[in-house]
């Protein structure tokens, strides 16, 4: 699959304000179990080629358009809100989950509360229940709560 292609095609049906912005995926090592990262000082998204090739359409195409949108997220941050903006999300959960949260909504908002959902599946099978429940679902939307985001 070029995953390139994929990105391009939603990033240009359902992120009008990233037309004019090219933007690649590129694989890495480093990232462990995190499926994929955008950076705020790259319109890059890296991603773990272990993880994105047995992902699913659905979970692929959320994971996706999640990152497209934290593009936009930085691209309204000024050069010191950038500068700080690393720190700030690995020191501080209410600023992350908010950061992540927002995400989440504007991904069901365009569309893709189902494919949403099917990424929160994919993610969760990824951890251990504890370190699930204890942490990394609390920058996730729930199932119930995407649902009510959709109608």
């Amino acid at each position: 699959m070029d995953y390139n292609l994929l990105l391009e095609k939603l990033k240009n049906d359902n992120f009008p304000e990233l037309k004019e912005t090219d933007i690649e995926l590129k694989p890495t090592k480093i990232l462990g179990k995190t499926f994929m990262i955008t950076l705020p000082f790259s319109k890059n998204i890296y991603y773990n080629y272990k993880i994105i090739k047995i992902c699913n359409n659905k979970a692929l195409n959320a994971v996706l358009l999640h990152e497209l949108y934290h593009i936009i997220q930085f691209k309204r941050l000024n050069l010191l809100q950038k500068l700080i903006f690393l720190p700030r999300y690995h020191l501080n959960n209410k600023f992350r989950k908010q950061h992540e949260i927002e995400a989440h909504t504007e991904v069901v908002k365009r569309g893709f509360g189902e494919e949403l959902i099917e990424l929160n599946k994919f993610v969760k099978e990824r951890y251990p229940d504890k370190l699930w429940e204890k942490k990394i679902s609390n920058y996730y939307l729930t199932e119930k709560e995407i649902k009510q985001l959709m109608y």
